[in-house]
């Protein structure tokens, strides 16, 4: 007659309320004891309950690492000092945590010289390409914060919490120390990224443990369920790219891969005369390097005497193929240099320079 098993839990938070659940800390998973005394483990990449070692499996392993003159029958530690050991493990291990808490690792970096004008969608896509910027459990936004000043105006200081502290080092060696856009110097200078002090942490990174959190249907319990339910959407996210896999990060290396500097594009004198080309001139650039592919943003420098103009494409392929055909064309009795920036360059716009945007 074959006995009936009462069904495995498959939802985590259902754990907690399973006698035949535990938590291994030696694994770093959840053990399941079923009726017949065999033992599954939790694999939460497939979601399902596997079998541990089985006995005629480890038969076999005994027989071949067999040594003469050794009783294997003779247990090593019986069941119940075994469980017993264990759980002064688990003991000692809490009043260890405890006495010791963990040193938290930052996930942030504070950013000021940002130009006045900047929005949260600007930070978003350039930080963005550094790491997962993490979001709110409760509204699911960005966590990006724009500091004020008395008046209520943005003062050039921004928060960006990630939700890898990888993307953090990854952030300030790629653009600390440059220009938010190229070519615009903020108000006190180049910007400045930098690891964020601790105080920023007012949300919990880790779900409560608490014998509260842990009885279903209570506000702790529901506030736990959320930080998990969080932290699996945002390592999902992290299937795509890995800040850790070097193979794995965007093909660009900098955010300057996808802007075209290109010179030799107009004369002073030319716009001195007419003035009135100085639109025409950055509409007829942006229409040319369209043929590439997405065109996001066209700044002419007008105080700059080898005629500059900058392109930022949407991505690095269509900048690339940009620099191929425009580097050495002739144009107006000139011959145009293309190339990618660097981050470096510092032109000369007045404000009657022109910038098209996307």
């Amino acid at each position: 007659m074959t006995s009936t098993r009462t069904p495995f839990p498959t939802i985590l938070e259902d754990f907690d309320d399973d006698p035949r659940v535990s938590f291994s800390k030696s694994s770093a998973t959840h053990i399941l004891e079923d009726e017949t005394g065999s033992e599954w483990e939790w694999h939460s990449r497939t979601s399902k309950w596997v079998p541990l070692m089985d006995e005629a499996l480890a038969e076999q392993q005994r027989a071949a690492y067999r040594v003469e003159g050794v009783d294997d029958e003779e247990p090593a530690m019986d069941p119940g000092r075994k469980r017993k050991a264990v759980e002064g493990e688990m003991e000692t291990a809490k009043k260890q945590k405890a006495e010791n808490p963990k040193e938290r690792v930052n996930t942030a970096v504070y950013v000021t010289g940002l130009p006045a004008n900047v929005t949260q969608d600007e930070l978003f896509k350039v930080f963005g390409r550094f790491g997962v910027i993490a979001e709110g459990i409760d509204d699911n936004l960005p966590r990006i914060k724009m500091y004020t000043n008395d008046e209520g105006e943005f003062n050039g200081d921004a928060l960006i919490v990630y939700f890898r502290p990888e993307s953090v080092q990854l952030a300030i060696d790629l653009l600390d120390d440059t220009d938010f856009r190229l070519g615009e110097r903020g108000p006190k200078g180049a910007m400045r990224v930098n690891a964020a002090d601790q105080n920023y942490k007012v949300q919990k990174d880790q779900p409560a443990k608490s014998e509260e959190a842990k009885k279903k249907g209570t506000p702790a319990n529901r506030d736990r369920q959320k930080v998990i339910k969080k932290a699996e959407e945002m390592n999902r996210r992290l299937t795509d790219w890995d800040e850790d896999d070097v193979s794995v990060l965007p093909e660009t290396s900098t955010r300057w891969d996808k802007v075209v500097i290109l010179k030799h594009m107009f004369t002073l004198a030319e716009i001195e005369d007419d003035a009135s080309l100085i639109e025409e001139i950055a509409e007829d650039t942006r229409e040319e390097c369209s043929k590439f592919g997405e065109v996001e943003n066209v700044v002419l420098f007008d105080r700059e005497p080898s005629g500059v103009i900058s392109v930022r494409f949407a991505n690095e392929k269509a900048a690339k193929a940009c620099v191929r055909k425009m580097d050495g064309r002739a144009y107006e009795r000139r011959y145009l240099e293309a190339r990618l920036a660097n981050g470096t360059e510092r032109f000369q716009k007045g404000p009657v320079g022109k910038g098209i945007e996307e």
